[in-house]
């Protein structure tokens, strides 16, 4: 018998944030704060920690950070592509509307995080670690995520062409809501991987040469 799938938990922000105005990310440590329309784009910079935080409109783009721990944030709209955040702690955080374009998780830890449109595509999840991540209504064709554990990860109308999968763990990962297009993953990846019956069918011609015919 299957597990039931937990309900994402959804971040959790004080009432009252203090508006802040941050210039430089370095050792940047934030605790129940709003940031909106924030340039902080094309910085470099260890050990960033939000807690409690909302960031609005703001730009992040470009950025090479280390250490980065996110605890109950939510992003809207922000600008976040080609960044490069190795092994980034990400816990009850939502993505809202944000272009990540060619962006880098790699080797992240995802737990409870939501996409919501968000533009994906080329970003890089190789290795990263998820547990109850959920991904709607994003373009994420040509991504990265090989080796990632996606256990349970669910994607919900979102454009998956040309993704990365190789050696991924899929058990329970469902994309049958998604489009997959021209899919990169090698057969043995798929155990436990949930689609729905058309998928079922162009991964086996695909990946397996198979006709299927229906009686």
């Amino acid at each position: 018998m299957a597990a039931k799938k937990k309900t994402l938990r959804s971040p959790i922000l004080p009432k009252d944030l203090a508006s802040q105005s941050p210039d430089r990310l370095d050792t940047l440590d934030l605790d129940g704060s709003l940031l909106e329309s924030c340039d902080l784009a094309n910085q470099r910079g260890d050990y960033i920690r939000f807690d409690g935080v909302r960031v609005v409109g703001g730009a992040m783009n470009d950025t090479k950070l280390t250490r980065v721990s996110w605890l109950d944030v939510v992003c809207e709209r922000c600008t976040l592509s080609m960044i490069d955040w190795p092994a980034a702690k990400l816990t009850r955080v939502e993505f809202q509307g944000c272009r990540m374009t060619g962006g880098k998780l790699g080797e992240g830890e995802l737990d409870d995080v939501r996409f919501a449109e968000c533009h994906l595509d080329f970003a890089s999840f190789a290795r990263a670690r998820f547990r109850q991540v959920v991904f709607e209504r994003c373009r994420i064709a040509e991504a990265d995520f090989n080796q990632a554990d996606l256990t349970g990860t669910t994607f919900i109308d979102c454009e998956l062409h040309g993704a990365d999968f190789t050696r991924a763990k899929l058990d329970g990962a469902d994309v049958s809501r998604s489009t997959l297009g021209e899919l990169r993953v090698d057969a043995r990846d798929l155990r436990g991987l949930v689609v729905s019956r058309e998928q079922a069918a162009a991964l086996s011609r695909s990946l397996l040469g198979l006709v299927i015919q229906d009686a």
